[in-house]
């Protein structure tokens, strides 16, 4: 199930090899989260950068995954739809002996990289 994909976020184009996820995504600036987050200002909350991850590595893996755990997120910029265009997301997930995904996460454009996680994934 997606909360947000085709409503906060489109699919521009998608490719991947055998250890990775590559998607370019476009953010629709004129949803109506940035009413509140923030008038005239938006921001992509961190909250729902997790969601297109998790939404995105489900689309990529072909079957639903959960967030068990993120070991290390660091947002190194503002996510403004207004300003960033066309926006890369790099997942490349690795089986754990216990069954879960450990993935490596970016988020970014040509200039800029917004996001850099690691997240556990079930």
């Amino acid at each position: 199930m997606s909360l947000f994909k085709e409503q906060f976020y489109s699919i521009i184009s998608v490719s991947h090899t055998e250890n990775e996820f590559n998607f370019t995504i476009r953010i629709n600036a004129n949803h109506a989260i940035f009413n509140g987050h923030f008038p005239g200002n938006p921001v992509t909350p961190g909250v729902v950068q997790m969601e297109i991850i998790k939404e995105l590595l489900s689309e990529g893996l072909g079957k639903t995954v959960q967030l068990l755990s993120m070991s290390n997120c660091k947002y190194l910029a503002i996510l403004n739809p207004n300003e960033c265009g066309n926006i890369d997301i790099n997942i490349a997930p690795t089986e754990q002996e216990n069954g879960s995904l450990k993935a490596v996460i970016s988020i970014k454009n040509d200039e800029i990289t917004f996001l850099k996680a690691v997240g556990v994934y079930l």
